[in-house]
């Protein structure tokens, strides 16, 4: 293995609207890989190119760039920042070696990074934090480091101040070298430290040096000796430690102006890591994104780890031992991609026409080499009815959404178990609107949606005997048809049971099933219009003709019989109860279960999470206050809740909690 110096993949993560995409954008302009920065208000940023991330002012798909500073050069990965997109990120992380982590200077939104820096932490990726916007009035640096202190540990730490005028950022003091910097239209430019943030300068530098010395016994001993170390000796530790994941520097900047961007490009190629490859090796790479065009094809970007990669290489899927010849190899910048010949170890390349190839997909040179950990996506936890708005649209939807989920392995599409709707499933509300934009853009083809139906039940709670009598007579045969049905209830959960008590062929046998398809024909729709379970009918007697009786005669008296018998057996609507483990931080536990509370649920217990810090409350909710709890949970645990549930048993629902007249 061999490292590679000339390469740095980073990942630009963080909360929604924190400003990392505009942050990228000044970065690649002053590595002068664009020739003006774009914005995300007017939709003009290199790697927000999708119409939905244009239309909606923020990612919603992994972006991919690069630049070129110092001849190092550098792939960069700009990620969403929305709860509903995290699983892109996850996979997008899988290709990179370190990650910048930007945060608004504001300490209240610092609890949304939690699930990326757990993410990060469990890949143990290298990672720096970049407090941005600080030109903002109110701005608060102090509070948001002290929040991600909170949180994060001492060895997340300072290694810049920000220096501010009037609620504009101005500048900055570098804690390594205690060199203060002014920013300006020319980029920066380095003065001295003004004598009134000397003593707050000292203070945190001195916890930087603390948390460094950590991992440096001799940095530590010079600190108890009172010695101040040498600038090539912290400049050392800076590198080795944050290559290593042992501390997290935390940067200034302003990216709307470009402020911090130098620093930061310095901060990425001497602290994050170079890929680490062997060129010689068999080809070992690894899926991250699939992207479809209607009509250019299916790029699989990949994340080569050893070997090389040409256009026109065979590799195989080691997911299924199918061996498959690359149709193209391509660099890709925003929206464009440009054709290579070659790619090494270190490379983040697009690969055209990988049929069947899926997002976390390991090729390789040879069916010998050990795969790479696949992607495991979440499951998901919201979900829509679907079905086309033009009947044309509906031999190709499912083919058309196949696409989709092939870009997006997120998404699920299934049927739903007790109506048999088609459902289109996601990681929330954003989410799944999302796909269905993109879908309706791409693939021209526009679906409605609408909350899944609830499969309400019925039941009754009284027995009853009926007499029903069918009889119709035309020109030629008629029809006639005689029966005695009793129904009684049955206990919860065990469906509906039909048989009969005939002697004497009064119904004669052949007759029999007709009768009972006509029973649970007319049950599957209710008096209510969903299907009624839990109760025992019985064909006790009857009579027949020789001549005009009938099996669709027999079928159609046991239809009246059951539309009689319903409202004297005092019907009751059943519910759906789902069992619910809702998984939160322990502080918000009071919250969650008064949200459960107030949707009728039963609290049923709680327990530790495996998961360090958090906290699974269960219970037992109706179906039908669920449609959206996802957001509800979201919204206040900061996004740090998530949920899932199974389907446990039906109960009798409130009075007038149930629409009626529906047929599911």
């Amino acid at each position: 293995m061999s490292e590679h110096p000339r390469i740095r993949n980073v990942a630009f993560v963080g909360p929604h609207h924190s400003g990392k995409t505009t942050l990228l954008e000044a970065l690649l302009y002053a590595c002068g890989a664009i020739a003006r920065r774009g914005s995300v208000s007017d939709g003009s940023t290199t790697t927000d190119s999708e119409p939905e991330d244009i239309a909606h002012a923020q990612s919603t798909c992994v972006g991919f760039a690069r630049a070129t500073h110092d001849a190092i050069e550098i792939n960069l990965v700009d990620t969403p920042g929305f709860i509903d997109f995290f699983e892109e990120t996850r996979a997008a992380l899988r290709g990179v070696d370190a990650a910048v982590i930007v945060v608004e200077a504001d300490p209240s939104r610092i609890a949304l990074t939690h699930a990326l820096v757990e993410e990060i932490e469990r890949l143990r990726l290298p990672h720096i934090v970049v407090i941005d916007k600080l030109d903002r009035p109110g701005a608060e640096f102090d509070a948001t480091l002290a929040e991600l202190q909170r949180l994060y540990g001492r060895h997340l730490v300072a290694e810049q101040l920000p220096i501010r005028r009037e609620d504009a950022l101005v500048g900055y003091i570098d804690l390594a070298t205690m060199q203060a910097a002014r920013f300006s239209a020319d980029g920066e430019r380095p003065e001295a430290i003004e004598p009134g943030l000397e003593l707050p300068a000292r203070q945190a530098r001195r916890t930087l040096l603390e948390a460094m010395a950590d991992f440096d016994d001799a940095l530590m001993q010079e600190l108890l000796d009172d010695v101040e170390p040498q600038a090539d000796e912290i400049d050392r530790d800076l590198c080795d430690e944050c290559s290593h994941d042992q501390i997290v520097p935390v940067l200034v900047a302003a990216g709307i102006h470009g402020y911090g961007v130098a620093a930061l490009l310095r901060a990425i190629e001497r602290w994050f890591p170079a890929p680490i490859g062997d060129a010689q090796a068999p080809l070992r790479a690894q899926v991250i994104k699939t992207i479809v065009h209607p009509q250019s094809g299916k790029l699989s970007v990949a994340r080569i780890h050893d070997g090389t990669l040409t256009g026109d290489a065979t590799v195989t899927d080691l997911r299924t031992g199918e061996r498959i010849r690359v149709g193209g190899l391509y660099r890709l910048f925003g929206k464009k991609s440009e054709p290579i010949t070659s790619a090494g170890p270190g490379s983040i390349v697009a690969i055209a026409r990988l049929e069947g190839v899926t997002t976390g997909t390991t090729l390789a040179g040879s069916p010998t080499v050990k795969p790479l950990p696949p992607i495991e996506f979440s499951p998901p936890v919201f979900a829509v009815a679907i079905k086309p708005k033009e009947r044309i649209d509906e031999a190709k939807i499912s083919q058309m959404l196949a696409r989709i989920i092939e870009e997006d392995p997120s998404l699920q599409l299934a049927r739903a178990q007790f109506t048999g709707e088609q459902l289109l499933l996601g990681c929330g509300e954003q989410h799944v609107g999302i796909a269905v934009e993109r879908l309706a853009r791409k693939h021209r083809v526009e679906i409605d949606v609408a909350p899944p139906a609830v499969p309400y039940l019925e039941t009754i709670s009284a027995s009853t005997e009926v007499h029903s009598r069918y009889k119709h007579q035309t020109g030629g045969h008629g029809q006639f048809a005689d029966v005695h049905v009793r129904f009684r209830p049955r206990p919860r959960g065990s469906g509906l049971l039909f048989d009969d008590e005939i002697v004497g062929g009064v119904v004669p046998k052949q007759f029999i099933p007709a009768v009972e398809k006509g029973v649970r024909e007319a049950l599957a729709r209710g008096s209510s219009g969903y299907p009624v379970t839990d109760l025992h009918v019985t064909l006790f007697d009857g009579q027949y003709h020789d001549v005009d009786s009938s099996e669709q005669s027999f079928r159609t008296a046991a239809s009246m019989a059951v539309r009689e018998a319903l409202p004297k057996c005092k019907p009751v609507i059943l519910e759906p109860i789902a069992r619910v483990e809702v998984t939160i931080p322990a502080h918000f536990t009071a919250t969650v279960i008064g949200q459960l509370t107030a949707k009728r649920g039963q609290i049923l217990g709680m327990k530790p999470s495996d998961r360090e810090g958090r906290e699974v409350v269960e219970a037992d909710v109706p179906l039908v206050e669920l449609a959206r709890y996802i957001t509800e949970l979201r919204t206040a645990t900061q996004g740090l809740g998530t949920y899932r549930w199974s389907h446990e048993r039906y109960d009798p629902a409130p009075p007038g909690r149930v629409p009626a007249g529906t047929t599911p």
